[in-house]
This record gives structure tokens, C-alpha cells and sequence, in this order.
């Protein structure tokens, strides 16, 4: 799977040069099991808010979303039935 244009942006807004490479191949390979239903860049995007652009954050938020992908949708506040809107006004509107 490839992750979304705006996935992408926030990666590269929160990380540079190795981290950035790092960051998105441990997303791809998070989410791979997520495709449905928007659910893996629900997953993309609740685990980069949680890391808050720091790598050992991002590494703690892809642990949790592993355990258990509710846990890091509460975390980052994307488990409502509004976190298409939530997303959009964090990420921007195109995916």
C-alpha cells in the first residue's frame, strides 16, 4: 500500500533525511493490514500525531497502534465519528 499525498506531507513536515525514509517504511508496513474502509490512513495519521515528530514518540505510538489500533485512534483523538473532519483540519483536505 502506498501512503497517501497527505501522509506523506506530514512526514515530511515532521522528520528529515533518514528519520523521513525510516518513518515512512515503518507506516507502510504498519498499515498494509489496515486498507479497509480508510482505515489505514486513519492509522498513518493517529500514529504521526501521537509521535509528534519525534522518532522515539513515533516508535511508542507504533508499538501501541500494533497492540491494538483503537488504543492509538484514542490517543491521538481520531476514534470519534468525526475523525474524517479531525483529519482533514490537521492534514489538510486531499488524500
Amino acid at each position: 500500500m502506498e501512503l497517501t499525498p497527505r501522509i506523506k506531507r506530514r512526514i515530511g513536515k515532521d522528520y528529515t533525511g533518514e528519520d523521513r525514509q525510516a518513518v515512512e517504511e515503518i507506516l507502510i508496513e504498519l498499515v498494509n493490514k489496515y486498507e479497509v474502509g480508510g482505515g489505514a490512513e486513519r492509522i498513518a495519521a493517529a500514529t504521526l500525531i501521537h509521535g509528534q515528530g519525534k522518532v522515539d514518540r513515533f516508535l511508542l505510538a507504533v508499538q501501541i497502534a500494533r497492540e491494538d489500533f483503537r488504543d492509538i485512534l484514542t490517543n491521538s483523538g481520531l476514534e470519534d465519528e468525526d475523525w474524517r473532519e479531525r483529519l482533514d483540519s490537521m492534514f489538510g483536505e486531499d488524500s
